[in-house]
């Protein structure tokens, strides 16, 4: 790594050599598996290199670089033998060799400048200006610009050529790998293997955006989590080996991150670096997974940890065990400190038996229950089998709780017009419009106020809330609400829940609450959200109102520019176990977007073809099962080859 000595003013970076170097004092090997090994090198300058190794392959291995900020300069990275520089298909670039015995490389970004805290969490970032680009028989290179007090990130894949399947599936891929898939975490969308690294920094998964209040990038195990479901199911589909290798790096840079105490921390609201006890869950969901796929024991340690960390993260309410949904609740000081960077201020309560500082918020309490208890199943280990009876006490009681039902109705029949897109809105008589206004202006803000004198989540006409304490009024965490229900529900399927959860759906689906969350970008993950909640009831209990629902609500998202959930490719570990798992097959038309309700034994399709024109169904790759195709009518499709899905509609089918 050390720049050439007849270059003293240009350093030069050889990336053959990168990848060769040996291990030594300067040297530390983070991991060292059968499947996985990470050693990162360090410099005199400070540079550092990770090197991703995967001993079951023949020779397909992952090299994190990172340049040290310092003055403001230009570097030069040079490959040799490389005769060929194309665009890859799955993003990025591919560096093709001169000669069929020499290694390839993939760069799937471009170099990027940035800058970080003393925490860890990115503060600026842009791509590195290209000031040289050169080739020769021999050689390429390229020249980059340093800005002062940046460092450079580069990400490159080496591909032996014993591994060429790696690179013909980086040049040809199906048309289910570049369709979207949308992160609710981060708000973005997976679009190709090359996305994997605007997530995966240097070794640490991060959300893809910059966070609002202070506008940084933090570390995120919850777009970790994503990103494995969505690379399981593409894993399940293409057979192809570069999906398990990306999953690998994912689940050992969320465990290389994971703290002492066993818990994880992003500092999304204060420099304290507090903990997010979702985003915890996260890579505890990650680990469960990875353990039923056969992982080692560093991945069954890690889950240990991270089970008793969240586990005592909780709150003795007058309901029961309530879960936290962050750490800043642990005293009055983190709330106040959360709440001077938003603008806003938080009111001390003890409703319910709670702490002043517990905000009860309902989706992470539900969270955390679900993941815990899938803890038991995947381990065995029932030490946390109370904690988890008595979370499951408190949600029973509180999603119970009716108070002031009147009140209620008339509050939230208000709150309702609120909600109404922008064409229903305006056609609102002029008494409505001037209620929809003051409720607006004065109701929502005082909202709190009602629920904590009368106490209660579960609302008139279906609205389910998601907190208590809060001043703020969280309308987007409506199909959250009811996606974590539906999770709990299929870990607890004797919870009595159908009428709640309908209600809940039907105030999604029969009105105009979809098109109202498409008007605004900030509502925007909610649709995705939704599907993913259909997704979970469908798989359940195959009710056909809820697929009816399920392709409407695709076909607004589509509309909206949105991708679909990662489970909609059929991999989700806690909808479908892993040995019941069948691969989504891939659509000849990128235009057609399916939804994998196979799973238990069985095979089934949801195919929603979003144009103003019919597209002819046909699947590319290995896909051999037969299907009986249904309308969205459920009557048997047309058996004409080859088959139509209609325009801004959709059809069904069920395999053998």
């Amino acid at each position: 790594m050390q720049p050439h000595d007849t270059e003293p003013v240009l350093e030069t970076y050889n990336i053959e050599k990168i990848f060769e170097l040996p291990e030594t004092d300067n040297s530390t090997r983070l991991f060292h598996t059968t499947l996985f090994t990470r050693v990162r090198f360090s410099t005199h300058d400070h540079d550092t290199v990770l090197l991703d190794r995967f001993p079951d392959t023949k020779g397909a291995s992952c090299c994190f670089l990172r340049l040290s900020p310092g003055k403001a300069r230009t570097v030069r990275f040079l490959v040799r033998d490389i005769e060929q520089l194309e665009s890859c298909s799955s993003g990025g670039w591919l560096l093709k060799a001169g000669e069929v015995t020499l290694p390839s490389y993939w760069i799937p970004q471009a170099p990027m400048l940035r800058t970080f805290d003393s925490s860890g969490r990115i503060l600026s970032e842009r791509p590195s200006p290209v000031v040289g680009f050169g080739t020769s028989p021999t050689a390429l290179t390229v020249i980059l610009e340093i800005h002062e007090n940046m460092c450079l990130d580069l990400t490159v894949w080496r591909i032996d050529p014993r591994e060429s399947d790696i690179q013909t599936g980086l040049e040809q891929p199906l048309a289910l790998e570049k369709q979207p898939v949308y992160f609710w975490n981060s708000q973005t969308t997976y679009q190709a293997p090359a996305d994997i690294y605007l997530y995966l920094c240097h070794g640490q998964m991060y959300v893809n955006r910059f966070i609002w209040p202070r506008k940084w990038k933090i570390n995120s195990e919850l777009d970790a989590y994503a990103l494995y479901v969505t690379l399981s199911g593409l894993a399940n589909a293409t057979q192809k080996i570069l999906y398990t290798l990306l999953k690998r790096q994912i689940l050992f840079s969320v465990i290389g991150r994971q703290a002492q105490d066993g818990g994880w921390y992003h500092g999304e609201w204060t420099d304290a670096m507090e903990s997010h006890y979702r985003f915890h869950n996260g890579a505890i969901l990650l680990l469960e997974a990875a353990l039923e796929e056969g992982f080692d024991d560093i991945v069954h340690n890690a889950l240990e940890r991270a089970a008793s960390f969240v586990s005592s993260r909780t709150d003795n309410t007058d309901l029961g065990l309530w879960f936290l949904h962050d750490s800043l609740e642990d005293s009055v000081e983190g709330m106040n400190a959360c709440w001077e960077q938003t603008g806003g201020a938080w009111i001390p309560s003890r409703v319910l038996g709670k702490s002043i500082t517990n905000k009860m918020i309902l989706n992470t309490h539900l969270d955390s229950t679900v993941t815990l208890d899938r803890y038991q199943e995947v381990t065995g280990d029932t030490q946390y089998a109370e904690r988890v009876s008595s979370a499951r006490t408190a949600t029973q009681k509180l999603l119970a709780l009716r108070p002031a039902e009147q009140l209620y109705r008339l509050v939230y029949w208000a709150i309702g017009l609120t909600l109404l897109p922008t064409p229903e809105a305006k056609r609102l008589p002029v008494a409505k419009r001037a209620i929809k206004r003051l409720t607006w202006k004065y109701l929502l803000p005082r909202i709190r106020l009602i629920k904590q004198t009368f106490p209660r989540f579960v609302m008139p006409g279906g609205f389910i809330e998601r907190h208590l304490a809060p001043p703020h009024w969280g309308v987007g965490y409506f199909p959250v609400n009811i996606m974590d229900l539906a999770r709990f529900w299929r870990r607890f399927p004797d919870e009595n829940l159908a009428d709640i959860i309908s209600d809940a759906v039907r105030a999604v689906s029969d009105t105009g609450f979809l098109q109202y969350c498409a008007e605004e970008k900030p509502r925007h993950y909610a649709l995705v959200v939704y599907i993913d909640a259909l997704y979970q009831l469908y798989t359940m209990h195959k009710t056909p109102i809820y697929r009816r629902y399920l392709a409407e609500a695709v076909l607004c998202a589509e509309d909206t520019g949105l991708g679909l959930p990662p489970s909609a490719l059929g991999a989700d570990p806690e909808a479908i176990k892993k040995v019941q798992q069948v691969p989504c097959p891939s659509p000849k038309d990128n235009r057609l977007r399916i939804i994998n309700l196979s799973g238990s034994g069985h095979r089934e399709l949801l195919v929603i073809n979003s144009t103003f024109t019919d597209l002819q169904l046909e699947f590319e790759g290995n896909t051999n099962s037969r299907f009986a195709w249904m309308t969205a009518e459920d009557q048997p499709a047309s058996t004409n080859a080859p088959l139509s899905v209609p325009q801004r509609g959709w059809i069904w089918g069920r395999g053998n």
